[in-house]
């Protein structure tokens, strides 16, 4: 069956759902380490709770099924009929992975696939309190009773009553039809919760306190206000209790004048748009910012006051429109970090490792598109924190450390920048081992090693092929994965440095630029033609000096404070143009770094600082891996965007 994905009220569901999916991950590791704690206990049970609402609305019979069964395990655990354990959060946590699945496919438009039977078999055992679910499989071992008796037995109701709701299986607090249907009206507007009496059925275990239903109340429409009558059972027959007195501080049903005179309608404040059109938003400001680099050229050559005055207000207007463009498009770092509770989780449990996760700044914003590329990255890097960095506990026990580890994960912003720490308390790195590791793979020789500062030895796992894992195992080891995550990093004219203390553990840096759509750069002439560097990779410049520099291992070198630094003429690799030979002692140094390593760019002429809009290369220039785009200058030029990594990849030999 086909799912209609205009319907505006499945697209609300889609966006509470997912939020709430986003965070139970995180909520349910929690829980496990809080070892129950109630609070928690009641947020996983009302974010069940929801999206089984939203969904039985919608007639996903599968997701309404799952989401419920799970909704009566927590129903148990915050009666304390039963704990929180490990293989319990095993069961939750593939539920999770279910409704995430049976989520994605109502994305696509398709009916959700049930989940498989031996799985609700399993939440239905975890359903039942644990002294009860003892009793029940010592009776299943009889063969005297079946499931379905033992629990018509326990709750005194027939387990196929015909007045349970279509989709609910086996409910233990189930509501009729016609109060979910009440429930949705003062949802969307057609009806009130308010009444002062609910009618229910005495047949089923109804029981819900008015705290657990103004909490519902709250999460579905941020209410919670309504007296709704508490439910309660009396025998067998349906009754009608009136709610207490103490949550009836205003009448159910408002006097007609009070509310055509003091009534204001609520007034949306966030719009949801599409976010194919913020980044056409985007791009015209893109434009918006060349029109002004041009302005600015032209104001300089025309020497006008009244030009001069309103390039400058145009200037402050674009610079306040980019600024407010660029935060619609930006995102918390929490949309990344929050998987990570969950990967450590299920990764330490799998290597049988203890480790403890911290996460610091979740709320730093940046761009959404960052936001997406970053994940996969990041989610290997932790991998290799867990699985390289952190380890066993009997280890730390005998290194005088404590049994469990501590990964820690925090964002900040710096200037422009975004920074990404990668934290553990590991074992840290041999600098020795990295080195002969080096040898042995041909990366470089005896000599080349040995010269290698403790920092350029660490950024060596970066390198393809190179692993410290003795043993090679499912999650790491096969020297594959670290060049890639450079690589992806610095398709984001990002960096990633490495840093390392033998015994005390790791440090991954990642350094990435707010937004890829403007990028401040440094504009450089070479044999009369601009290009760009990306300024966050340059870290300072200075003149050519001949008598400074040196040949060392066949490369050139500049002495910069007593270190030599590698130095490359960049005409000799962009510029095809013999007429007008380059110059050995002139020119000027732009030093740009990648990860810890430093080089030096000799350029005959810098224009300056300048801000440009990256615009993708045309067909017949899309992937060479020297440029990373084109913008146009503020004299009307087009100016190729270098890629750093991938110059110095395509032109170095030893990079």
């Amino acid at each position: 069956m086909s799912i209609d994905l205009n319907d505006e009220i499945l697209q609300d569901f889609l966006v509470e759902a997912g939020e709430i999916l986003e965070q139970l991950n995180e909520d349910l590791v929690e829980l496990e380490q809080s070892s129950g704690d109630a609070d928690i206990l009641n947020t996983v049970f009302r974010g069940f709770h929801t999206i089984k609402g939203g969904a039985g609305f919608l007639s996903l019979t599968a997701l309404v099924d799952v989401c419920h069964r799970a909704e009566d395990v927590f129903d148990v655990l915050r009666k304390g009929e039963r704990e929180v354990d490990a293989e319990l959060m095993d069961i939750v946590l593939t539920v999770i992975d279910v409704v995430n699945t049976m989520f994605s496919q109502v994305q696509e438009g398709e009916d959700p696939t049930p989940a498989e039977k031996s799985l609700l078999d399993h939440l239905e055992v975890l359903a039942r309190p644990a002294s009860q679910a003892k009793l029940a499989e010592s009776e299943k071992g009889t063969g005297d009773q079946t499931d379905k008796d033992f629990e018509a037995m326990l709750d005194g109701s027939s387990a196929t009553s015909p007045e349970k709701p279509e989709g609910v299986n086996g409910s233990n607090d189930a509501i009729t039809e016609d109060e979910f249907e009440a429930l949705l009206d003062d949802l969307h507007g057609k009806g009130s919760t308010n009444s002062q009496s609910t009618k229910i059925d005495a047949t089923k275990n109804t029981d819900i306190t008015e705290d657990e239903f103004d909490a519902l109340l709250d999460q579905l429409h941020g209410k919670g206000e309504g007296p709704i009558a508490k439910k309660q059972v009396s025998g067998t027959e349906d009754v009608v209790v009136a709610a207490p007195e103490k949550i009836e501080a205003k009448p159910a049903i408002k006097p007609k004048k009070e509310v055509t005179t003091t009534a204001k309608p609520k007034q949306e404040a966030t719009v949801r748009v599409d976010t194919s059109r913020l980044d056409d938003i985007m791009n015209m400001v893109g434009e918006l910012v060349l029109v002004r680099n041009r302005l600015t050229t032209l104001k300089d050559a025309l020497s006008n006051e009244s030009l001069d005055q309103a390039v400058s207000n145009l200037d402050v207007v674009t610079a306040d429109l980019q600024s407010a463009v660029m935060k619609t498009r930006m995102q918390p770092v929490k949309k990344v970090f929050g998987r990570f509770p969950r990967v450590v989780r299920d990764l330490a449990r799998t290597l049988n490792k203890e480790i403890n996760l911290i996460m610091v700044g979740e709320e730093t914003d940046l761009d959404k598109n960052l936001v997406e590329a970053l994940a996969d990255p990041l989610v290997h890097l932790v991998r290799n924190a867990v699985d390289h960095g952190i380890e066993m506990p009997e280890e730390r026990l005998a290194a005088g450390k404590s049994s469990d580890g501590t990964i820690t994960l925090s964002a900040s912003q710096e200037g422009d920048h975004i920074q990404l720490f990668i934290d553990d308390d590991g074992k840290g790195m041999d600098p020795n081992v990295l080195r002969q590791k080096a040898i042995d793979k041909g990366l470089m020789d005896e000599d080349a090693a040995a010269r290698l500062t403790d920092n350029d030895c660490f950024n060596l796992i970066f390198h393809a092929g190179l692993s410290t894992k003795e043993q090679i195992s499912d999650v790491s080891g096969r020297g594959v994965g670290m060049d890639v995550v450079k690589t992806k990093i610095s398709a984001l004219n990002g960096t990633v440095d490495v840093n390392s203390e033998l015994g005390k553990g790791s440090r991954l840096t990642i350094r990435v630029p707010l937004t890829l759509a403007i990028m401040p750069t440094l504009m450089v002439t070479l044999g009369g033609q601009p290009f760009a560097l990306p300024l966050g990779s340059v870290s300072e410049i200075f003149e050519m000096e001949e008598d400074n520099t040196n040949v060392l291992d066949g490369q050139k070198v500049v002495m910069v404070r007593d270190q030599p630094l590698p130095i490359h003429f960049l005409r000799d690799w962009l510029v095809q143009d013999s007429s007008a030979p380059r110059s050995e002692s002139t020119g000027h140094v732009v030093v740009v770094h990648i990860g810890s390593q430093s080089i030096g760019f000799v350029v005959e002429q810098l224009i300056g600082q300048e801000e440009v809009v990256i615009k993708p290369l045309g067909a017949f220039l899309q992937g060479l891996p020297s440029f990373a785009g084109a913008t146009i200058t503020g004299d009307g030029r087009i100016a190729l965007i270098l890629d750093v990594p991938g110059l110095l990849k395509s032109n170095a030999r030893s990079y």
